[in-house]
């Protein structure tokens, strides 16, 4: 798998591959996957000394096919305690989606003392693979290495799932720690479902990650469940943590339609 990825870099710009594709269509990419290429693009061009990075904001704009994809970052606010940056990420000329950045000062010594989080009750060893069926899904989920430990699936409601992303985003390239993050927090609303998908069918129009700490990669545990409102709309809502323990936290807003 390691000679596989789901991007060719070059230059500003990534060629999607085969295995950037996810369930709506062979030419329509999974959010996880150029999700992971707006978090590169800050990662390479945004980062700056004595800051962390503590939220993305991510609005989907458009469906993102297999065309070539072009990256930019502007700087939006600088400033000495807090930091906000924009990836934009445009296909044919157009904006297809973007994420905002929030970058915090970093300071060990204004560390409050606070009680050390508990480690996850359940790791990835002791979860259950998904069926086959599952994890070909979408031709990006057979890059990721997934266990169950809450939930199911195959059944609508809350689950708890350990992610590994194994397959590499770029060629060349070591998945990040926020890479894997983003990754697993896009699934939020896909594994806590709670409609019939042979009679619903939902997006999500936007997705939001907050840190509080770096994780500690490659697993990356999601603990998803997902409210409906009184409009059409919803919230998944989810919790992140690795082996040591939580360390972050995702939302997405939902749009419900009902299949013809």
């Amino acid at each position: 798998m390691s000679d596989e990825c789901c991007f060719v870099a070059d230059g500003a710009s990534v060629q999607p591959t085969e295995w950037a594709v996810g369930p709506w269509s062979a030419d329509t990419l999974q959010g996880s996957a150029y999700g992971g290429v707006l978090v590169r693009a800050l990662e390479r061009e945004a980062d700056a000394p004595g800051m962390t990075l503590a939220r993305l904001g991510f609005d989907l704009w458009r469906p993102v096919t297999r065309e070539r994809l072009t990256t930019s970052v502007a700087v939006l606010r600088e400033g000495r305690k807090a930091r906000t940056v924009e990836a934009s990420l445009s296909q044919g000329g157009k904006p297809v989606a973007r994420c905002t950045a929030v970058f915090l000062r970093a300071e060990a010594a204004s560390t409050p003392p606070t009680a050390a989080g508990d480690a996850p009750a359940a790791g990835p060893d002791d979860g259950r693979p998904i069926p086959p069926r599952v994890r070909n899904w979408s031709p990006f989920f057979t890059g990721v290495e997934t266990r169950v430990v809450a939930g199911d699936l195959l059944q609508p409601g809350p689950a708890s799932v350990w992610f590994d992303l194994r397959r590499p985003l770029v060629g060349g390239e070591p998945n990040s720690p926020c890479v894997h993050a983003v990754s697993a927090a896009d699934l939020a609303s896909g594994i806590s479902a709670v409609v019939d998908l042979r009679a619903w069918s939902f997006i999500n129009a936007d997705l939001t990650v907050v840190f509080w700490r770096v994780p500690a990669t490659p697993w990356i545990l999601l603990e998803a469940e997902t409210f409906v409102g009184d409009a059409g709309t919803g919230v998944a809502h989810g919790r992140l943590s690795d082996r040591r323990g939580v360390f972050g936290a995702c939302a997405q807003t939902l749009l419900f339609e009902r299949r013809p």
